[in-house]
């Protein structure tokens, strides 16, 4: 079933709940805005509200959240660094559609999804869209997915391309990653280097700790 057609789906049951009302074209206004965003489905309706994750991590998206007008115009970027589970996408997410409630456009991707992108025929739309959002979160930030250290100095070289003009153009940027001992464990090559450098200027790191929720929510069945 294609994304298109799940959309469909979801707002005929937000009619069924709601009839039609003022309330129903705005969350089917919101809808649009998520898939236009590539937002996950599965997380379209989740929120921060009565999250069991860590508190600190919650507290940083309230306030991000709360002063999502000022982020935008300081360009404030974040990086939530922790293991698998602990709610770092969700997290992410939940900025980018307080983004799109406030008016600005976003834009979600993995990592690898951003290197196949910006890498095929249409590789410079994608990179007008990478550079172009108001808030873009780059999720799965992590060597796994990077076999080889030719695959990484690709990789390096497009994001760095990405990070800088955003940083240099105070546009939040938003990575979540899986490297708790250093981010700079997916880099490699020339790149590196100006990377660490931006992140140093650009990027503040909050380490997320905690259990993986989907092993809890496994182990519950």
């Amino acid at each position: 079933m294609s994304i298109r057609k799940k959309k469909e789906l979801v707002k005929k049951q937000v009619v069924d709940k709601y009839g039609v009302s003022s309330k129903t074209t705005k969350i089917h206004r919101l809808i649009d805005l998520m898939e236009e965003s590539n937002i996950p489905v599965g997380y379209w309706f989740l929120t921060m509200k009565g999250f069991a994750g860590s508190q600190k991590l919650k507290e940083v998206v309230d306030d991000y959240i709360e002063n999502i007008q000022d982020n935008y115009m300081n360009g404030s970027s974040v990086c939530f660094a922790g293991n698998q589970g602990t709610g770092k996408t969700m997290s992410s997410i939940c900025m980018l559609k307080a983004a799109l409630k406030s008016g600005f456009s976003a834009h979600y991707t993995t990592a690898s999804d951003m290197l196949t992108s910006m890498t095929s025929k249409h590789g410079y739309e994608y990179r007008r869209t990478m550079r172009g959002s108001d808030f873009l979160v780059i999720d799965e930030l992590d060597s796994r997915f990077f076999t080889s250290d030719s695959v990484k100095e690709l990789f390096s070289g497009k994001y760095e391309e990405v990070f800088r003009y955003r940083a240099h153009n105070n546009l939040p940027t938003i990575v979540c990653t899986n490297e708790t001992e250093s981010i700079l464990n997916v880099f490699c090559g020339a790149g590196k280097q100006s990377i660490e450098s931006l992140n140093s200027q650009y990027l503040k790191i909050y380490p997320v700790a905690g259990k993986d929720f989907r092993k809890r929510v496994e182990n519950a069945k």
